[in-house]
């Protein structure tokens, strides 16, 4: 699932929950009116790191980006008077940087946290050696005593001091060539003198630094961004009932790097991640999230991924003429802040699968939200959603944990085409927040579906064997469903985050699609024409900052799931889970952080991205996926 939870990694196509916090100018004090921290983690937000950034000279910096990096990711930008405010932050040690275009990175300077007191940091930039004819004297060098090269240039000559023509100059054979080198030599090498000392531009934007050409302002770009990144080396495999001890549940390995680039506009982060085997696949993304507090909020990115076929895998060789699938696809989304109370949102996803007969498939999505009173939202959102058979192994998912690349294949049932499932969904929600710790939301929903699709594992066709790693999908026909729905999120402690999801609907089935065919490896499949559905969705993230652990449990409890064995031939109450665990190691490498990540789940879908109520209700027998490794931070 794509839900937030911290330093995650997913075990299927849909991501492990990421954790994602917030800072904004109320944390910084009074003093501040400058934008929001940026922070790529959530965690326990119990510290406060300040200070000031300074150059050789002891003159306040303004514009410099001060990243950290330990308990939790974050960055701010220096005001006029050089001061950086992080607010907000777990406790433990953290290695802060200060960086800014012309200057030599700061010193890494460790901090710890131990509690709600302030860290006061003092760091200090160096500006890098200007071009030929600069000085880098102090300001406060009387200008007669700076020797100025003016050969060549018809500048008053100043007569040296005493001091100086006491011979205080290198005498070596460089120095001495240097300095019979015939003028004209040194006419030509410049035609302009560089203003020794001129004080730095006051503009704190990089833009401003660096518009007098392109190639200074990729350079200042770049000086400006404190990179991280993140690399895991995972061990992953499926486990099915009665089939533990298969071949098919060995382990295969997968490669995933992520690097991010917080800048003083938003997030960039490029991801990538690989797998070998008998399937052989990789994806490739990125995606920038702009800082909240403007008008604009932007939100964009890209994914390329592919599956290549290799020998050993009869069952997907079937179903694929080319001998491998990929898949592209574009989303850009604007949240409008109209007003304080009225903020709009619109956008899309533009996905291109070369395995459809219609390649291009577009879902957009528009939403309105008033908040009448601070604290109280009222949301709408009306979505159309287009969703390929196996759109989840090919999809980069939306969190900003490690992830797999394809690794399941997948066919239609009996040879028939692929056909894509078409939802369309019209959601009303009622939000309001208590003292900042507990949200309550309301819902109503109307949902309208057509080829709605099931996927069913563990199916042993007369042509092939039966493969956990292998599934089929199918048409469950057209379905109207409408319900409503509350959600309790609640935040007790700083250890501690949970919410409780319950959702009460009622479907109308309109047509039969496959199902006479499904019937034969799922009777569970089979719908009556009318159905209630009752679920209740449980989450919990907890942190145990004594033994640096972090824990996410997902617990899913349905009344209509699809029941995996032939005896139900009826739709009943089943559980789906997802649970994983995060346990940092007591050393690093270099300033670098090492965790252990064990993850287990049966759950298929992501229920933060859901396209249809009933995609993983006809999910049939899906395995237990198991993925483990090492995650290093840097």
């Amino acid at each position: 699932m794509r839900s937030a939870a911290a330093i995650a990694g997913l075990v299927s196509a849909a991501a492990w929950p990421v954790q994602a916090g917030q800072s904004g100018p109320a944390a910084r004090g009074p003093q501040s009116g400058r934008a929001p921290v940026f922070q790529t983690a959530r965690a326990n937000l119990t510290g406060v790191i300040s200070g000031t950034v300074s150059d050789e000279r002891g003159v306040p910096v303004p514009g410099a980006v001060v990243s950290v990096l330990g308990a939790a990711l974050a960055s701010d930008v220096t005001d006029a008077q050089g001061r950086f405010f992080l607010a907000r932050l777990p406790v433990g040690e953290y290695v802060l940087r200060a960086h800014m275009s012309g200057f030599a990175a700061s010193r890494s300077e460790t901090v710890r946290l131990v509690g709600p007191a302030a860290a006061i940091c003092r760091l200090q930039l160096r500006r890098l050696d200007a071009a030929a004819g600069s000085s880098t004297a102090t300001a406060s060098t009387p200008l007669a005593s700076r020797p100025i090269l003016a050969a060549g240039f018809e500048l008053p000559r100043v007569e040296p001091s005493d001091e100086e023509s006491k011979g205080d100059h290198p005498h070596g054979e460089t120095a001495w060539r240097l300095r019979h080198l015939p003028r004209s030599i040194l006419k030509d090498a410049a035609s302009t003198i560089a203003v020794a000392d001129a004080e730095p531009p006051a503009a704190g934007s990089i833009f401003a630094r660096a518009a007098d050409s392109a190639a200074g302002l990729a350079a200042a770009i770049f000086s400006d961004i404190p990179f991280t990144g993140e690399v895991n080396l995972l061990t992953t495999g499926a486990v099915a009932p009665a089939n533990v001890f298969s071949n098919a549940a060995l382990p295969r390995g997968v490669a995933y790097l992520s690097i991010g680039a917080p800048t003083g506009a938003g997030d960039w982060v490029v991801r990538a991640a690989m797998g070998e085997g008998d399937l052989s696949s990789w994806i490739v993304a990125g995606s920038f999230v702009s800082r909240p507090g403007s008008i604009h909020s932007y939100d964009f990115g890209w994914s390329y991924s592919t599956q290549e076929y290799q020998s050993g895998n009869s069952l997907a060789l079937t179903a694929v003429t080319d001998g491998s699938r990929n898949v592209g696809e574009l989303h850009a989304l604007d949240r409008w802040t109209v007003s304080p109370g009225v903020a709009i949102e619109y956008g899309g996803r533009y996905a291109h699968y070369d395995y459809l007969i219609d390649r291009g498939l577009f879902s957009p999505r528009v939403g309105l939200t008033l908040e009448p009173v601070k604290g109280t939202r009222v949301k709408t959102v009306i979505a159309r959603r287009m969703l390929a058979p196996g759109a989840e192994e090919f999809l980069a998912p939306g969190s900003l944990g490690p992830w797999l690349p394809p690794e399941r294949t997948f066919a239609p049932l009996l040879g028939d085409r692929l056909r894509v499932e078409r939802s369309r969904t019209l959601d009303v929600m009622l939000e309001h927040d208590f003292n900042q710790t507990y949200t309550i939301a309301l819902s109503r929903f109307f949902q309208s579906v057509d080829d709605q699709l099931v996927t069913l594992f563990g199916v042993q066709m007369p042509s092939g064997p039966r493969s956990i790693g292998h599934y089929y999908v199918a048409s469950a026909g057209a379905v109207d469903s409408e319900g409503w729905g509350v959600r309790l999120r609640a935040t007790p402690s700083t250890r501690l985050t949970a919410a409780v999801d319950y959702r009460r609907a009622r479907g109308q089935w309109s047509d039969r699609g496959d199902l006479a065919r499904v019937a034969v490896w799922a009777p569970g499949a089979i719908r009556p024409e009318l159905e209630d559905i009752h679920d209740l969705t449980t989450t919990v993230e907890a942190k145990i900052p004594e033994t640096a652990t972090r824990v996410f449990v997902l617990y899913k409890l349905d009344s209509r799931f699809t029941r995996a064995d032939l005896e139900q031939s009826k739709p009943g109450l089943d559980g789906r889970f997802d649970v994983q665990v995060n346990q940092a190691l007591p050393f690093g490498l270099g300033g670098t952080q090492w965790e252990i990540l064990i993850g287990l789940r049966n759950l298929f879908r992501d229920p933060n991205d859901p396209a249809s109520l009933y995609d993983e209700l006809l999910v049939v027998r899906p395995p237990k996926r198991v993925v483990g490794g090492v995650l290093v931070r840097f």
